[in-house]
């Protein structure tokens, strides 16, 4: 690596991975590409519920607002997870295991942030239905998905990983296990592109609250209202 794609940060620096993509050629390998491909058709099957559905809440009401804000809150807390953990994953990917900063509190922190991101989007569209279905697009696409990594990982650091998989949860965070040492490097390909996959949750934000506003004003028409 030269260095001028390595960034120095006084920031906690990782030593294992486990919801990074391992490499291309391992057979356990799920593809990024395709479990994206599932997410996005399942999210277009959800389109007309999502543009023809009303929510049961006026507007400016208690449930709709704290909806709102809860849904703003959880999209962004989920991209900041997901680039802080890139961090940690950058330059490494499943050459060596990371277990420290994010790592060392939970396997899967990308992922952790991807669904806290979902979560917010669901919540967006003020609905409990749409949410509850968001959550089981994700438990779909990405329960198999991390076994399968998992199960590579195993094969690749034998006991090492044993060890690590036994301490620390695989999706809710531990977070007295935390441990971060002093100096991270980071590879910014990696964070740049989690960002920019980042940026989709934030530009989903505006489309939705469009959406419910051309539903307010009458220029969707409204064939549902789902809780």
């Amino acid at each position: 690596m030269s260095t001028e794609d390595t960034a120095m940060l006084s920031l906690p620096m990782p030593v294992y991975a486990p919801d990074s993509y391992p490499a291309s050629g391992a057979p356990e390998y799920v593809q990024l590409r395709g479990r994206m491909r599932y997410t996005r058709w399942f999210i277009a099957a959800l389109a007309p519920l999502i543009v023809f559905n009303a929510s049961p809440w006026p507007e400016h009401s208690l449930e709709h607002e704290l909806m709102q804000w809860g849904g703003h809150i959880l999209v962004v807390a989920g991209v900041m997870i997901r680039i802080y953990a890139s961090l940690y994953v950058g330059g490494r990917k499943n050459h060596e295991l990371v277990t420290d900063g994010p790592f060392s509190i939970v396997r899967n922190p990308l992922y952790v942030g991807s669904f806290i991101a979902m979560v917010g989007l669901g919540l967006l569209t003020i609905s409990f239905s749409v949410t509850a279905l968001l959550i089981v697009a994700f438990a779909l696409c990405y329960t198999h998905t991390v076994e399968r990594e998992e199960l590579y990982l195993s094969r690749k650091f034998g006991d090492n990983y044993a060890d690590y998989a036994q301490e620390v949860p695989r999706w809710i965070p531990n977070f007295s296990l935390w441990n971060a040492p002093g100096e991270l490097t980071v590879k910014p390909y990696f964070v740049l592109r989690t960002i920019a996959d980042g940026a989709v949750f934030f530009l989903a934000v505006p489309v939705l609250e469009a959406l419910c506003e051309l539903r307010i004003q009458g220029i969707f028409p409204t064939y549902l209202t789902l809780l």
